[in-house]
């Protein structure tokens, strides 16, 4: 899915590379904008057709799948990068995991990810402000906050 997902974008950047002007940055900033688009349009496309998912606690498929009858190899197998950044953005508005994202994944500065997302640099800001709020308060460990008042 993720293989086809990327094509789609391989093949609208050749059919639209003859219309490109810019630099680096530019084209870097062109290519999620893409990417971005062919990401949305997919998740309609999914919405429209919703298929369950295979649990992961069902293993009987590893011999079939060329991991050797090792199930730990088909759990590792599924355990990828994006299925991490999804359990991390959770808990985080879908614009907001967006901004994040495009500044942290894709490396791109707050102008290049308003333009990216059609938006103001100070609603950027502010995405990225909340969220990454969110995620600490999501992630820091309430004993050593304790700690932190007490010592203060």
């Amino acid at each position: 899915m993720a293989d086809d997902l990327a094509g789609e974008v391989w093949v609208a950047v050749a059919q639209q590379l003859a219309r490109f002007e810019g630099d680096e940055a530019g084209f870097r900033s062109w290519l999620f904008t893409i990417g971005r688009c062919r990401l949305i349009e997919h998740r309609r496309r999914s919405a429209r057709r919703r298929t369950d998912p295979m649990p992961h606690d069902r293993l009987d498929g590893a011999v079939e799948h060329g991991f050797g009858g090792d199930p730990s190899w088909l759990v590792l197998d599924q355990l990828a990068a994006q299925e991490a950044i999804e359990m991390l953005i959770a808990d985080l508005s879908p614009e907001q995991a967006e901004a994040v994202l495009l500044r942290v994944v894709g490396g791109f500065a707050v102008p290049e990810v308003a333009q990216i997302m059609e938006r103001s640099p100070g609603a950027v800001r502010v995405m990225c402000h909340r969220a990454l709020r969110r995620l600490a308060n999501r992630f820091s460990d309430p004993a050593t906050e304790a700690e932190g008042v007490l010592a203060e």
